[in-house]
């Protein structure tokens, strides 16, 4: 196989993309459903796509909206657009049609592409000079044979993409990201790789030869090659972008599903031979609660890739065991454009379970006090990070960027997080989630962790709420497993005498589920909401 000219920062994701397209043409690049694409037809895709953007009027700095599934129509515009030096704004299929329409009004874009046609309220609300396209406009067949044409004047520091937050807040805002600032997460992820797809190190031999006695057959067939990639994410947000991106400017395979399904996970690492699998912590556990999971051959793979959501630490456990692959565990941010830190193939089991790995090559790291001043291994603080892959700032909110932006560049993730002496990093909570209770600090996911695993609870979302005297209350929302019957009495007792009594939740909701953002994570504003009401009403 040849080897691929080194990626660099000093690309755009056009250039990033040909470096591979030409030295691997003829290589699987997306296999979704019956299409199968090598790097050469793709590669055609792409151009014949930029050509008929620019015949339509797109050019540099034009927004185009993107309300898509995964699949190689989506990969395709993303790069087309990239190359005409327009920018990308993805939106969720799932959205609200009203979110929509708020996007809109905010990027003001020139173009929108979407899957399924939107609304007539919506589409008449927008401003007429958005022009909207079915998604099948784009298709090879259906465009025109156009003359080539020379794209725009593109750098890597052009503006490439807005990506709107999860809205875990109560309020969505557009990361900024350049050509750089998506690239820089891939130039990172591959130093992870050299520990196993080039020849060892002398320093790294230590731990290469932890991981070959940890995962045998598995390394070995997996090293040196391209990877067979399986994305279970959407799109629209950093994950899915970045999990493409990975796959495609390192040389790999994509196997894409555009709508998650357990058993037709399973059933395409068997078929495809898949050897890194990315999936959030949820869909993880329902694969693993697939009735006839160990039926299935899952040999080939290597990695588990999780993050955009806490992993407990027994379901990490769990997947390492059942699945029989390391567990990757990344953690980042919509503002990073990708992973802060991240777990590797060369930590061990309890490392990959217990933390979210050191910091990504490049990436600067400080926990710091309220103060921004740095604090020693083993303190709990606020995690800053400074690097290449940090966003611009956020789209028409300069207030906003200022409160998170300062101007040494350090972004303030609003996560405390405490760092050991090795470098490892855990993340106890979000700052604005700490609950200060008899003066005392409580982070909300070290009670989360805990309640997780007792066997009858699946997830579990704690938040504080203003109480009667000034503190406030620890309130804990918990969701049963099927068929498990839980009381608020008993979901207490099981913290008592393991958690510190100042931790111990003074009421529990047991629910049917959470409100979720579009990446799945809890909307901790509203059940806070939901709290504070039932207060006012006398109910707790």
């Amino acid at each position: 196989m040849t080897a691929l000219p080194p990626l660099t920062l000093q690309m755009t994701m056009d250039q990033a993309l040909r470096r591979v397209t030409e030295n691997r043409p003829a290589q699987e690049a997306v296999i979704c459903g019956n299409l199968r694409l090598t790097y050469g037809q793709l590669q055609e895709r792409i151009d014949r796509t930029a050509c008929f953007l620019a015949y339509m009027g797109v050019g540099k700095g034009d927004r185009v909206i993107l309300i898509l599934p995964p699949g190689a129509d989506y990969i395709t515009l993303f790069f087309a657009i990239a190359r005409q030096g327009a920018v990308v704004v993805p939106v969720d299929p799932a959205v609200r049609p009203q979110r929509v329409l708020q996007i809109a009004e905010q990027v003001a874009p020139a173009r929108m592409v979407v899957a399924e046609p939107l609304p007539g309220d919506i589409a008449e609300a927008l401003p007429p000079s958005v022009e909207i396209y079915q998604v099948e406009t784009f298709l090879p067949e259906r465009m025109p044979v156009l003359p080539p044409s020379p794209p725009p004047e593109v750098s890597p520091g052009d503006l490439l993409a807005i990506l709107y937050t999860s809205g875990t807040t109560g309020v969505p805002k557009g990361a900024m990201h350049t050509h750089r600032s998506l690239i820089a997460p891939v130039v990172a992820s591959l130093k992870l790789r050299e520990l196993w797809i080039k020849r060892p190190s002398l320093a790294q031999l230590p731990r290469m030869g932890r991981a070959l006695a940890r995962y045998r057959r598995r390394l070995l067939r997996a090293a040196g090659r391209p990877q067979i990639l399986l994305s279970t994410t959407g799109y629209h947000n950093t994950t899915g972008i970045e999990v493409f991106l990975q796959a495609l400017l390192m040389g790999d395979t994509l196997v894409v599903q555009p709508f998650f399904h357990p058993v037709e996970a399973l059933e395409l690492i068997q078929r495809e031979r898949v050897t890194v699998l990315v999936a959030v912590p949820t869909a993880l556990a329902v694969m693993l609660r697939v009735e006839n999971f160990d039926q299935y051959d899952l040999s080939s793979l290597l990695i588990c890739g999780t993050g955009a959501a806490p992993c407990p630490p027994d379901l990490a456990r769990e997947i390492q065991r059942r699945f029989g692959c390391a567990l990757h565990i990344g953690f980042g941010a919509t503002e990073i454009g990708g992973g802060i830190a991240a777990t590797d193939i060369g930590d061990s089991p309890e490392v990959q379970a217990e933390t979210v790995g050191r910091p990504l090559p490049g990436m600067e790291v400080r926990i710091a006090d309220e103060e921004g001043r740095p604090l020693p291994p083993g303190q709990v603080g606020e995690l800053w990070v400074r690097g290449a892959n940090v966003m611009l700032g956020y789209w028409g909110a300069a207030d906003l960027t200022q409160e998170v932006l300062d101007p040494e560049g350090w972004y303030h993730t609003g996560d405390m997080a405490v760092m050991d002496e090795r470098g490892y990093l855990r993340i106890v909570g979000r700052k604005k989630d700490m609950i200060i209770r008899g003066g005392r600090n409580i982070y909300p996911e070290e009670i989360e962790r805990h309640l997780v695993a007792h066997p009858a609870i699946r997830e579990a979302a704690v938040v504080g709420v203003p109480g009667r005297f000034g503190d406030e209350e620890v309130w804990a929302f918990v969701i049963p497993e099927p068929g498990h019957p839980l009381t608020a009495q008993e979901v207490r007792e099981f913290c008592r005498g393991v958690l510190e009594p100042y931790q111990v939740p003074q009421v529990v909701r047991v629910v049917e589920d959470f409100p979720r953002a579009s990446t799945g994570k809890p909307q901790k504003f509203r059940l806070r909401e939901i709290a504070i009401s039932e207060t006012a009403a006398g109910k707790a």
